[in-house]
């Protein structure tokens, strides 16, 4: 358009026009501008940016081009100016399009709105629906597969829509020949989408690459091992495209202090909001570090008993006993006591027993000691430790403590069953019971403690005291060596029972 003005309006001799030399002789405090004589058209040295010190079109003058073209669009042509070409350029096709398909048209295609033809109008139109129409079949190309193979696939047509935008790019220009506003615009967006479909390559890329290193046998899909190898290589990829989208902002023009400021200011309250989330992730990461428990392994939160299913980067998840699975934050979960039996060289088992308050001191010596010696024999029990510790409300206590000699939660349990059933039965010689959680009144038709067995008891006792084996306080290391491992565990009778080689 402004050509078309300069082929309209009279300029001065060429002698007349400043050059470079000229405007460096003014003084220093006057603007480096020539104005058009006649016109408000003007021309400025360029101050910064890749054309600096050359003289152009003032901004302004760019931006009025229009205005002064309406102005002089009635003013006749110089001779040797040539004719209507600004016309031409907005009518005109590019060479791939006939010139005749042009003039066939009806009238009201050829007509100008905004500066453009209405056909270029109808052709920016259709190109555009035919490049969406690219994209999402690429996108419903890419959605078949799963997995890694999924994300390599998006990665290559993101990367393949490229050239194509940038075919697109070209018949904008060279072909619908789309000039002013319209083209500033378009070309901006075809930027702008060079820019977010390499930010959307490097997005998949991301995740390609993690998905391809998770779907090895060698790592567990659920650990958060795969969970820290798929948010760091995320982490990185946004990082990556969040540097790309800003070279393109800043390629546009848009000024990136300002974007960021904004940022900053919106980063404090989404830090605020987010606080919990990074906590968890934070504590996700600790727990990746420390590993005080892995996938399968048997553990204990609190009073949450369960195996460990997977181990994610904001929560945890248990399956209970029960068969349900309690999710529990990271933050939370590592916070809190945590017991891991499958890092247990032995389990503890402690167990009180509450015996009638009619059992004799015989009696209950009698308890103490063969349970000692039923600790001490059996070869899946380490460090017991046998006490009466005190009277309760209704029954004498007698506290057993001691170790299993496993690490296997299951194998725990068959063992302290064992050792509670041999308890019972030492009970039952002894002739006293346990005690009711209860108060009792006792009529004299009571068959109250079994006398035989008391007077056996009794006398087992009186001997030990007699022959100076009675294993009070403790038991003789002699008597605890010699009582090592005579028992059968499994128990005699039970399908996985072995008979013990007799010792000579």
């Amino acid at each position: 358009m402004l050509n078309d003005v300069l082929d309209r309006v009279p300029l001065p001799p060429f002698h007349e026009i400043p050059d470079t030399r000229a405007m460096a002789k003014l003084p220093p405090d006057v603007p480096r501008v020539w104005t058009i004589p006649g016109t408000e058209m003007k021309i400025a040295r360029v101050m910064e940016g890749p054309r600096t010190g050359e003289y152009l079109f003032s901004p302004v003058t760019v931006d009025r081009a229009r205005e002064f073209y309406e102005l002089a669009r009635n003013l006749a042509y110089k001779p040797g100016a040539m004719d209507g070409l600004y016309q031409r350029i907005v009518y005109a096709p590019g060479p791939w399009i006939p010139t005749r398909w042009i003039e066939v048209m009806p009238d009201w295609v050829k007509e100008t709105v905004v500066g453009q033809s209405v056909w270029k109008w109808i052709g920016m139109v259709f190109t555009s629906v035919v490049w969406l129409l690219l994209v999402y079949l690429a996108h419903r190309f890419s959605r078949p597969m799963g997995g890694e193979h999924h994300y390599w696939r998006r990665f290559l047509l993101a990367v393949a829509l490229l050239p194509v935008t940038t075919a697109f790019r070209s018949f904008y220009e060279h072909q619908l020949i789309v000039v002013g506003p319209a083209y500033v615009a378009i070309d901006n967006a075809i930027v702008l989408l060079y820019y977010l479909i390499g930010a959307v390559a490097i997005l998949n890329l991301g995740a390609a690459i993690a998905a391809t290193i998770v779907a090895s046998p060698k790592i567990e899909k659920q650990s958060l091992d795969a969970n820290l190898i798929s948010a760091g290589s995320r982490a990185v990829a946004w990082l990556c495209a969040t540097l790309v989208l800003a070279r393109g902002l800043s390629v546009l023009g848009v000024p990136l202090l300002a974007v960021v400021a904004s940022l900053g200011v919106g980063g404090v309250a989404f830090a605020l909001a987010a606080r919990p989330t990074l906590e968890d992730l934070i504590a996700g990461v600790t727990l990746y570090l420390d590993k005080p428990v892995r996938i399968g392994q048997f553990c204990q939160f609190e009073d949450v008993v369960g195996t460990v299913e997977r181990i994610g980067l904001r929560s945890t998840r248990i399956r209970r006993w029960g068969g349900s699975l309690l999710s529990i934050p990271n933050a939370q979960f590592a916070e809190h006591l945590l017991d891991n039996f499958n890092d247990a060289r032995y389990i503890w088992i402690r167990q009180r027993l509450r015996l009638r308050y009619d059992t004799s001191p015989d009696q209950l010596s009698y308890v103490l000691a063969k349970t000692r010696e039923l600790l001490f024999a059996h070869p899946k029990i380490v460090s017991p430790r046998v006490r009466f510790i005190g009277f309760g409300d209704d029954a004498l206590t007698v506290e057993i403590v001691c170790y299993s000699d496993t690490g296997v939660w299951s194998e725990w349990h068959a063992i302290r069953e064992d050792v509670f059933l041999r308890i019972i039965d030492i009970i039952e010689r002894s002739g006293t019971r346990l005690a009711l959680p209860s108060m009792t009144t006792y009529f004299t038709r009571d068959g109250g403690i079994d006398e035989a067995r008391r007077d056996a008891a009794e006398q087992q006792v009186r001997e030990w005291i007699e022959g100076g084996e009675l294993p009070f306080p403790d038991m003789p290391e002699a008597q605890r060596a010699a009582l090592a491992g005579p028992l059968s565990f499994p128990p005699e009778g039970s399908v996985d029972y072995e008979a013990k080689p007799e010792k000579d």
